[in-house]
């Protein structure tokens, strides 16, 4: 497949709403946990990363394992009032699952325009040696652009915000050598809409 293939493709494939179903609390749990195949999870991950109604519940669930983590680090009675609120956000996020699994259809719809957002390097599948450089398809209206960079597991490892349409990822955010990882770019518009990539997935050479 050539370059324009290519680029026609990511557009295809940018277009089109978050790929399934939404997933259930458990399947959220189990990329949090990192539990699962790396398959299954990278297929709920896409569709939770591009989805205004699962996001949130993901960031909620990160939060309370988090906050569980830190209870277990502190005294006594810090860790009695970490687990509370660890509490409180389950509380939440079962509220805002039952909400969200309520939402008309017109809802779940990813917010803003239908432009193509994809990246141009690296391509999925690549083998790149450190620094690692990413490159991606400027989006007219676009005030911002936020690039995450995500373990095969899904959890957050770095993030970065800029205006250009290129970053080069220094080895000091824990980019490992003979390592999987994923990443994709979101573009804010000017009406503070936003348009995401898919998620490339990318290897780093010895």
């Amino acid at each position: 497949m050539n370059d324009e293939e290519l680029r026609r493709e990511y557009q295809r494939s940018s277009k089109a709403a978050p790929p399934g179903a939404h997933p259930d609390p458990e399947q959220l749990e189990r990329i949090v946990n990192g539990e699962g195949s790396e398959a299954q999870r990278l297929v709920v991950l896409e569709h939770v990363l591009q989805c205004p109604t699962c996001g949130p519940e993901l960031n909620l669930l990160r939060a309370a394992s988090a906050g569980a983590r830190a209870a277990h680090r502190q005294a006594p009675v810090a860790r009695w009032l970490a687990l509370a609120a660890v509490a409180i956000l389950v509380i939440g996020l079962g509220a805002l699952t039952l909400r969200s699994r309520r939402m008309t259809p017109n809802a779940d719809v990813m917010r803003g325009r239908v432009e193509a957002m994809s990246l141009i390097e690296p391509a999925s599948g690549a083998n790149l040696e450190r620094p690692i450089r990413l490159t991606w398809h400027a989006v007219d209206g676009a005030t911002s652009y936020r690039v995450e960079l995500l373990s095969t597991a899904g959890d957050l490892i770095g993030a970065w915000t800029t205006r250009d349409t290129s970053l080069a990822i220094s080895d000091s955010a824990r980019v490992r050598p003979s390592s999987s990882y994923d990443v994709w770019v979101r573009a804010t518009l000017a009406d503070r809409t936003d348009v995401s990539s898919p998620i490339v997935r990318f290897n780093v050479k010895q």
